[in-house]
């Protein structure tokens, strides 16, 4: 469970970079720099939850089957599209779809992940864990759309 949950933080670190470097790209445009911004805010405090959690006692988890396969494969596509970013002119439009597409996978892993805590503290965390990445898609898609509108 401890690397399962190393794994989930590396993945939330991983999206706090890209939005970091979303931000950095965007100086001109303060709207959209906020945006990235607080999402790189909101990562980098998810990985704390995260790592918080890798510290807590076996018995606070139950013994259901986590997919690391099925983490590890996010953290290789987030760091894929932080190494698009920082490489080559990725548009702007293409990174926000990325970045909705990998927030979608993470929050089932996180709605998975909450159900596999016997303390129900925990369960209400990760609980909100995906609620903040529902979150992020509405807010990344409600820009998506308002950018580029149909």
């Amino acid at each position: 469970m401890e690397e399962f949950l190393e794994t989930c933080a590396q993945v939330e670190h991983t999206m706090c970079r890209i939005y970091r470097q979303l931000a950095d790209s965007e100086r001109d445009n303060d709207r959209a720099r906020a945006l990235w911004l607080q999402m790189a805010k909101d990562e980098a405090d998810h990985a704390t939850q995260l790592r918080f959690a890798r510290c807590l006692p076996e018995e606070s988890f139950s013994a259901a089957d986590l997919s690391q396969s099925e983490v590890e494969t996010l953290l290789i596509k987030a760091q894929a599209l932080l190494d698009d970013l920082e490489e080559t002119s990725f548009s702007s439009r293409e990174a926000l779809k990325c970045a909705i597409s990998l927030e979608e996978e993470f929050m089932r892993v996180h709605a998975k992940t909450a159900l596999v805590f016997t303390d129900e503290k925990l369960k209400k965390r990760f609980d909100l864990l995906a609620r903040a990445d529902e979150e992020h898609i509405g807010t990344l898609r409600e820009y998506f759309r308002e950018i580029w509108p149909r």
